[in-house]
């Protein structure tokens, strides 16, 4: 049905309409309120768009019209019928009549006089096109008009160029200002721009969900160009979110050098990472990076604000210290006589702040002194070693029965998931000896001192280093070194080298004036890592044989592991060996499984009850894994001695008691590691390596020292021993996101990582405890 309106009717409809706006919202283009006062639009004018709250209504703004034109168009379409030639030519003959065209026509009826606009009919009319369904169509058969398929003419050429450049237009303008509206969202907090809140607080995601909120068309245009329909299907987990952002952020900072948000945190990441000057150029052109210049002053901000935190916290919480040499390749892109690159050796240190450790007493470094003193005159012997080792052994044993046990549970074919009595209390790990507290309390804070162009190579160069760290955390007064020297004790952590040469100052000042000098007030330890990686190494020199025999080569050849014959200090060789010894274990104990259960396969196992397979685990490691297995063997004469079974025997010894210190250094157990202490001290002096067998009769001389007084009841001297134990010993620190599937915390061995600026993850040593409580970050 058609609706027929006269002249009346309509101005009473659109009065009714510009006053009161709240019955029927109109876009501020339609509105014709307030043309009293119209200004014809000129090209360059650029009209405020109206705020919308949201999506949702801004596409009510958009549909919302006047009903009746739009219903009476559909009504007057559905009356049409047959041919329209005649009535168009009709329409135009009317047109000429009136001196007018179709092109004039348009102009009129587009808002072309202030009359028109006024005029109620005209503009009731205006509004029918306006908010038609036709009108798309209209528009899209100008820019391309349609044809038959079987036509073989071009296709005509219509207003395709007018309307490609409105188009671009309309879209210069409608990006441009979306690109306004989130400046906000790039821009950079001003001189809070490396605050660690403003640092930490930066998420991809969040940003990425702002701006596609404040820029629709922009993202969505870029998302399309970067990705096409195809693409869309067949990328199931990829998405160029990050692509269409950073696209975003270049060209908002292009607009503005203050939109920088995300061009400082990459500029920060990249200095940390070893991008040179020359990269940080060419990225800071394309405009993804800030200048090197301003990354260079920005590290130095960050570097002032953190050295003042942490001096302030020293001042609070107990710390300790450790440091190892540095190696930075100077590169030059020039070269001349007086501008050569270099490869330079420095060092570099780091601070460790315990804030879950209670304070030690004011007469500390009193009772340190005491305790050196009583034990110079009470040095170990060879039956204080013997008797730790007898009382750790059961304890030792203890822990490679349940590793062996655990080689078992975590095979495929055993299946712990559907095992009968896989909660058993029988097949959970025994209690840790003297396990290290997680949680976030026991958070590790880490603070990385500014690296010095000092190399290790002497005892002046270490006696310089110890006065350049001095000077950086503030200890270069005279009153606080007083302090130091009467009321603290440092504890000094380093590879077996480090300590060496530290040690050797400790001794050449013996005679100096005072207690500072002679350094009286330093408790050093060597660091567990590169004590790791020499019992590693003693392994490979011992075990490796040769490709026809049942060493460690011939294993190699078989996992096809590379890079592991020669020993090295550089590289992953470390972490590819600890894996190669896991493995290599593994294989020969689950082989010894078969041979002390009787069966064909692992999978018949699961027959057994917990406590028969914990009795059989003992039995593995008695007649296959066991100092006592080796004994019966020597009681055999000659002729009757298995060689091979021998070797394996041996070997599977010593490499449980590898996997025992490992997953000690893992799981965070302090008492478990110096358990192992009298074995591997045995195992250093077989093979010559007096270095660290000096190193495990220190920490065994603080024991023997420490027990003896506590007979005494001289117990305030035993708190500096704890204190290097429980927090020297291993840092706590955060496990890597892929490993958080096991709740607990994460350990690893100090020192020393071979660049200081980053904690490698393949020299952390990790740990998850299934009893322990959520990860903890590092600061």
């Amino acid at each position: 049905m058609t609706l027929e309106l006269d002249d009346s009717l309509l101005d009473d409809l659109f009065e009714a309409r510009d006053d009161n706006q709240q019955d029927i919202d109109i876009d501020a283009d339609d509105s014709d309120s307030g043309y009293d006062d119209m200004v014809l639009p000129d090209e360059t004018d650029e009209e405020p768009e109206p705020e919308h709250t949201d999506a949702q209504a801004r596409s009510a703004k958009i549909t919302a019209g006047p009903a009746i034109s739009v219903e009476n168009t559909q009504g007057l379409k559905e009356r049409l019928s047959g041919s329209l030639v005649n009535s168009m030519h009709r329409v135009l003959d009317a047109l000429a009549m009136e001196g007018m065209n179709l092109p004039l026509f348009l102009d009129a009826l587009s808002w072309g006089t202030p009359e028109c606009v006024r005029d109620p009919r005209i503009r009731y009319a205006r509004s029918s096109l306006m908010h038609s369904e036709e009108l798309p169509v209209i528009l899209r058969h100008w820019w391309k008009p349609p044809r038959t398929e079987a036509s073989n003419k071009s296709r005509p050429k219509g207003a395709k160029l007018v309307m490609e450049s409105f188009a671009a237009e309309v879209a210069r303008h409608n990006l441009s200002r979306e690109l306004d509206n989130i400046a906000a969202s790039f821009s950079s907090p001003g001189e809070e721009d490396i605050t660690e809140e403003t640092l930490t607080s930066f998420s991809f995601g969040r940003i990425v969900a702002e701006t596609q909120l404040a820029a629709p068309r922009l993202w969505q245009l870029l998302r399309e160009l970067a990705y096409t329909p195809q693409q869309q299907k067949r990328n199931t987990h990829k998405n160029p979110d990050k692509i269409v952002l950073m696209t975003i952020s270049q060209l908002s900072y292009t607009r503005s050098h203050r939109r920088n948000r995300l061009q400082k945190m990459l500029a920060i990441y990249l200095k940390f990472r070893g991008l040179s000057a020359k990269g940080f150029d060419t990225l800071h052109y394309l405009a993804i990076t800030m200048s090197h210049k301003w990354t260079g002053n920005a590290v130095s901000r960050i570097s002032k604000r953190a050295m003042d935190e942490m001096v302030g916290l020293m001042e609070i919480y107990p710390w300790f210290i450790s440091h190892d040499n540095v190696q930075i390749p100077f590169r030059v892109f020039s070269q001349r006589l007086d501008n050569q690159g270099e490869f330079g050796n420095g060092t570099a240190a780091t601070i460790y702040i315990k804030r879950n450790s209670q304070p030690l007493p004011e007469d500390v470094n009193a009772k340190l002194k005491e305790f050196r003193a009583r034990g110079m005159m009470n040095p170990l012997t060879e039956l204080d070693i013997s008797d730790i080792a007898d009382e750790s052994y059961h304890r030792v044993v203890e822990r490679i029965t349940y590793q062996v046990l655990s080689f078992l549970l975590r095979s495929p074919e055993f299946d712990l998931q559907t095992y009968v009595h896989k909660d058993s209390p029988a097949l959970e790990p025994p209690p840790p000896v003297k396990g290290l507290p997680s949680g976030r309390d026991n958070t590790t804070l880490i603070y990385l001192l500014g690296t010095v162009n000092i190399p290790e190579a002497s005892y002046e160069d270490h006696d310089r280093l110890i006065e350049e760290w001095y000077k950086q955390i503030k200890w270069d007064t005279m009153s606080k070194q007083v302090e130091v020297a009467t009321k603290k004790i440092l504890a000094w952590i380093g590879d077996q080298l480090t300590v060496d040469r530290l040690r050797g100052l400790f001794k050449f000042r013996a005679e100096d004036l005072n207690s500072f000098e002679r350094n009286d007030y330093m408790v050093l330890m060597f660091g567990w890592l590169h004590f790791q990686m020499a019992f590693a190494n003693s392994l490979h020199k011992q075990y490796l044989g040769t490709s026809g025999g049942r060493g460690f080569r011939q294993a190699f050849d078989i996992l096809n592991r590379k890079g592991l014959l020669n020993v090295l200090t550089k590289g992953p060789f470390h972490q590819n060996l600890d894996e190669a010894l896991y493995h290599i274990a593994e294989a020969h104990i689950r082989e010894d499984w078969l041979i002390v259960g009787r069966v064909e396969k692992l999978a018949d196992l699961r027959s057994r009850t917990p406590e028969q397979l914990v009795d059989l685990a003992r039995r593995l490691v008695r007649e296959f894994a066991s100092t006592e297995a080796l004994d019966d063997m020597e009681m055999k004469p000659s002729k009757n001695r298995d060689e091979q079974r021998r070797l394996v025997t041996q070997r599977n010894r010593d490499l449980l008691q590898y996997i025992v210190l490992d997953q000690a250094i893992h799981h965070g157990d302090v008492g478990l590691m110096e358990d192992m202490l009298p074995h591997l001290f045995f195992r250093f002096i077989a093979s010559n390596n007096t270095k660290y067998a000096v190193e495990c009769l220190e920490v065994m001389q603080g024991k023997v020292n420490a027990v003896s007084q506590m007979h005494e009841l001289i117990s305030p001297t035993v708190s500096a021993r704890d204190f290097l134990q429980e927090h020297c010993w291993l840092v706590n620190t955060v496990p890597d996101k892929q490993k958080r599937q096991v709740p607990g915390t994460n350990y690893y061995a100090l020192p020393t990582l071979s660049n200081p600026l980053f904690f490698h993850s393949s020299m952390l040593f990790t740990f998850n405890l299934n009893y322990l409580h959520e990860p903890i970050a590092v600061k």
